[in-house]
């Protein structure tokens, strides 16, 4: 029997099973639905591992366990990291024209000594990112390199941590340094 075959006589029965059990730890169809689609996908991976085919219910709410744990330190991890600026931030959306923006313009206004102290005040992992990329002028590669992270994941928090770094730098700046745009152009 083919190991395609062997997956879907053995799992099938269990995936309602799975998804009501997703479904009552959640509380969201959505949510429950993509955690039961991950741990079917685990489970394909790992399929060979599976050493006895009475425990495939178990096997399964195993997979779906972690699952749901990584997805949990997952979300954990980003609130406590990123407070996110969204694209609605009354202090970036001030100044919609086509100069250069508020976080550019308080940038080059802002002394050495002062940018450091607002970097350094960055949670550290976007803090670090930040740093050897828009200080030491590394790139993403090497910076992955040096922080043992995927390239992705310095990109990720090189923006995230822009984004935290220009809302300070704008909530120290003061209001008059800041360009007053009309149709894109400056008046």
């Amino acid at each position: 029997m083919k190991r395609q075959e062997k997956f879907q006589r053995l799992v099938r029965p269990w995936q309602d099973r799975l998804y009501a059990v997703a479904l009552r730890r959640s509380g969201n169809s959505a949510v429950a639905e993509d955690r039961v689609q991950d741990a079917l996908l685990r489970a394909w991976r790992d399929f060979d591992a599976l050493a006895d085919e009475i425990s495939v219910y178990a096997w399964l709410l195993k997979i779906l366990d972690h699952v749901s744990a990584d997805e949990h330190r997952r979300d954990q991890r980003r609130q406590q990291l990123a407070p996110v600026i969204s694209t609605g931030e009354p202090l970036l959306q001030k100044h919609p024209c086509a100069a250069p923006g508020p976080f550019e313009q308080t940038l080059q206004g802002q002394q050495h000594e002062q940018l450091l102290a607002a970097v350094e005040s960055l949670p550290d992992d976007f803090a670090m990112v930040v740093m050897l990329r828009d200080i030491e002028g590394l790139s993403y590669r090497d910076i992955a390199q040096v922080l043992e992270i995927p390239k992705g994941t310095v990109m990720s928090r090189l923006s995230r941590g822009r984004r935290l770094l220009a809302r300070l730098l704008l909530k120290q700046a003061e209001p008059n340094q800041m360009p007053d745009c009309e149709n894109g152009a400056l008046t």
